[in-house]
């Protein structure tokens, strides 16, 4: 589980910013432990709520592909802050604390700038029967001077040196596990096992999954088709049929796939490396009398609720965290509500997994008073830009809320700042005269 997260110096945010799932005690009905199992977060457009998920999603990637992909000379992919000099010449850092598989907690930051990684560090908070520690033991860190390890690390000690002195531009996690040292292991599979990214249009990539299992009559296709009749989309069945997919044709949806997605190249040649291919079919029932539709003829409301359900399903199975844009993008408030849902109730999420979107549905946290709140006030992140074009991400708690405060009313009304500004209406206007009165 996600316990903090810090970065600074990445697209639209300047200075370090400071983000956590623990929860305020004021706020907590007890449901989970002390970490939330979710975080809203809010704020105009263009303020900055994507970028913000998207430093979490490169610091996954970094971890997982910093020492696989590249070498010596392809620098550090990096996308610091713009707007001003000093963003192209100051480093980046990421810092994040987390639950990992084995049980312990682990902290584990790094800096870099665009050529090499300036500071790295893993500690871990071991395990001590039914506690943790209160004290950290570090594994490793390492600077341009080169790499220490702490007395808790078991491994190669020189193949790892000699590994960053050949590579300054990769991670020792990330190199680490391609040497299959095992204590630093569960640190690493936190990031490559359990994460999850989609942006508002990424339900698309949810769709080769959910054919696939169809296609093979899985358990799971049985799950979601259960949840789609239960949905109220007037659909009695889902079942997989065959399709002739021409060569041309194939050819095309493979390199969609790849561009739009960023699909795994080997994975979508499994899926298409047979001559026949197969599509999914809905079944309708009417007054007395069934049809069925293909999915082009299904709503893209459909399509993106039956996706969302396939990744609930998924991400609820086992302990992750799922990062989503703009969720109400795609799906309808109520179905927006019921997902949202899933991660708060124990019942639908006995593995504790995390969700954090964003969002600009203000009926999820539209309540007054303590009772039926989905979303509590400490799980609720704001968003905007200063003046001088930098985001800022900061708690709602940060604004002293009362516990029983409609959050979404005042949030509209623009008590906490993070809304579109109200100047916009009025050049809109001043615009639409000065054309008439041409």
């Amino acid at each position: 589980m996600l316990v903090d997260f810090s970065f600074s110096n990445f697209r639209s945010f300047e200075g370090e910013q400071a983000f956590s799932m623990t929860r305020d005690a004021r706020f907590s009905d007890g449901s989970f432990d002390a970490l939330s199992t979710i975080a809203a977060v809010y704020g105009p457009n263009a303020s900055g709520k994507s970028n913000f998920l998207k430093a979490l999603w490169a610091m996954v990637t970094m971890v997982c592909i910093s020492y696989s992909q590249g070498d010596a000379k392809t620098g550090v992919p990096r996308d610091p802050f713009r707007l001003n000099k000093k963003g192209a010449s100051e480093p980046s850092s990421f810092f994040i604390e987390f639950l990992a598989g084995d049980g312990q907690r682990y902290r584990y930051w790094f800096r870099f700038d665009d050529d090499r990684i300036l500071y790295e560090e893993l500690d871990v908070f071991k395990r001590l029967g039914d506690r943790l520690s209160s004290h950290s033991a570090k594994l490793f860190s390492r600077d341009p001077s080169g790499i220490s390890f702490g007395g808790t690390f078991r491994g190669p000690r020189a193949q790892v040196r000699k590994t960053i002195e050949l590579r300054p531009n990769a991670l020792v996690l990330s190199a680490a596990a391609a040497a299959g040292i095992e204590c630093t292991q569960p640190a690493f599979d936190f990031f490559a096992g359990g994460i999850a990214y989609c942006d508002a249009q990424g339900y698309l990539s949810e769709q080769a999954r959910i054919l696939n299992e169809f296609k093979r009559k899985t358990e799971f296709s049985r799950h979601l088709a259960t949840l789609i009749r239960y949905a109220d989309f007037g659909i009695d069945a889902v079942r997989s049929t065959p399709a002739i997919v021409d060569k041309e044709t194939r050819t095309r949806l493979k390199k969609q796939l790849q561009q739009q997605i960023g699909a795994d190249p080997e994975k979508i040649d499994q899926i298409f490396s047979q001559e026949e291919s197969s599509t999914l079919q809905f079944e309708h029932v009417g007054d007395g009398n069934s049809a069925m539709f293909d999915e082009h003829s299904e709503s893209k409301g459909t399509i993106a609720a039956m996706s969302f359900f396939s990744l609930a399903l998924r991400q609820l199975s086992h302990p992750t965290i799922t990062l989503i844009d703009e969720i109400d993008t795609s799906l309808h408030p109520s179905l927006v509500e019921e997902f949202v849902r899933l991660f708060t109730d124990p019942l639908t999420n006995p593995h504790a997994s995390q969700l954090i979107f964003t969002t600009h549905d203000t009926s999820l946290i539209n309540a007054s008073g303590p009772a039926d709140r989905l979303i509590d006030a400490d799980q609720i992140w704001l968003v905007e830009k200063s003046r001088t074009g930098a985001s800022e991400l900061y708690p709602v708690t940060d604004l002293k809320v009362r516990k029983e405060e409609n959050i979404g009313r005042n949030y509209l009304n623009g008590i906490y700042g993070a809304v579109p500004k109200p100047d916009f209406h009025t050049a809109f206007a001043k615009i639409i005269g000065e054309d008439n009165r041409a």
